[in-house]
């Protein structure tokens, strides 16, 4: 029920109470008067006629205010009750939502009033709900974000000091003459060049990683073709993965789609999947399938390889930064590839995720919007 209606209720009942002690005041001075005539032995006429006569002005006017007293007080009492219980109902609700908010300010955020009366206090206490349920995801979204970040910090930190270490001994050993002869000065020279050129690739990609997070990173949105894209790259790099041990298949009905996409970030996506494919492969000679469908005005990209795959758990997580599958941490890379996809995916406005075919590996499924005016 509405606070107005209770209100209007209360209100109602004391006109009612009111109304009803005027009908009851003179049933009520009979009734007396009935005991008393019992009592004495007069009639109702002869005590009135007996009090008329005995009685002063003053006299009448006392009783009279006597009673009008006694009638007023009564009438008091009782909208003075009606009163408190309203007043309680109304408050009522409001300990509830008090103790919400403080449970908000010690940072109790699975706190639920669950108000179920449907009065004015309603709106309020599902609006505080939902705003609970709000602060609650956001503090879990900054706690995932927090714990991301730790451990990206903590990658990276393992990735610099793998080269970092093997340059500082290369180093060391050309200064000291450990490296003696031309072949090791070689040897060592090589090694430097090598791990200098996977900082420079950390670093990279770390970069773009957190320009990418900040919404800093330039993208030129344009309308492009995305099959040529996609099959000039591969031929451009078909023969530098196969050497590594990666085929690449790409499939024959690829469709003439149009899609609107930064086509340099969109070349760093595939190749950032390919290079998760063959830092992962686990036969000597790997194979990644790249294929494309249209569907409900998108095209879904999906690049399936026959690598180890990874938990049905994990498969939320391979895009979280620096996330591995690999305890030991033993792989080569930055752990950031993936990370860089999907954000790149989801600043052109596409969407991402990982499935485990039933043959084995890992499929990586795009999913880019058509182009509008197709």
């Amino acid at each position: 029920m509405t606070i107005k209606k209770q209100i209007f209720i209360t209100n109602i009942r004391a006109v009612l109470v009111t109304l009803i002690g005027f009908l009851l005041l003179p049933f009520a001075g009979r009734i007396i008067l009935t005991s008393i005539s019992e009592s004495s032995g007069f009639t109702i006429r002869e005590l009135f006629e007996l009090f008329r006569t005995h009685s002063d002005g003053w006299s009448v006017g006392l009783f009279s205010f006597m009673c009008f007293t006694i009638f007023v007080i009564i009438i008091s009492s009782i909208n003075t009750l009606l009163t408190s219980r309203l007043i309680k109902r109304i408050v009522r609700p409001l300990k509830p939502l008090a103790e919400g908010v403080r449970q908000i300010r010690n940072i109790n955020f699975s706190y639920r009033i669950n108000y179920q009366s449907d009065d004015e206090y309603r709106p309020i206490c599902d609006a505080f709900d939902d705003m609970a349920v709000k602060l609650e995801a956001s503090a879990e979204e900054q706690r995932k974000n927090e714990k991301n970040r730790r451990e990206l910090i903590a990658g990276i930190s393992h990735d610099l000091r793998t080269p970092l270490t093997l340059l500082k001994g290369c180093i060391e050993g050309l200064d000291t003459g450990i490296a003696s002869t031309p072949e090791m000065r070689d040897k060592y020279f090589t090694i430097i060049k090598n791990r200098a050129a996977d900082l420079e690739h950390i670093i990279e990609q770390l970069f773009l990683y957190s320009k990418l997070d900040i919404d800093e990173f330039p993208f030129t949105m344009r309308t492009v073709e995305i099959t040529p894209v996609i099959r000039d790259m591969i031929e451009e790099v078909s023969d530098n993965y196969a050497a590594r041990g990666l085929e690449i298949h790409l499939a024959e009905d690829f469709p003439d789609i149009k899609v609107n996409a930064d086509t340099l970030h969109f070349r760093n996506v595939i190749m950032n999947i390919l290079e998760n494919s063959v830092k992962y492969k686990i036969k000597d000679k790997g194979r990644i399938n790249i294929s494309a469908s249209r569907f409900n005005g998108t095209i879904i990209l999906r690049f399936y390889d026959d690598g180890p795959g990874v938990a049905p758990d994990d498969l939320t997580k391979i895009f979280d930064a620096h996330y591995r599958t690999d305890p030991s941490r033993s792989k080569k890379g930055s752990g950031l590839g993936l990370a860089i996809c999907a954000k790149t995916i989801e600043r052109m406005g596409g969407s991402y995720h990982a499935e485990l075919p039933a043959d084995g590996g890992l499929a990586i499924v795009i999913r880019l919007p058509v182009n509008q005016g197709e």
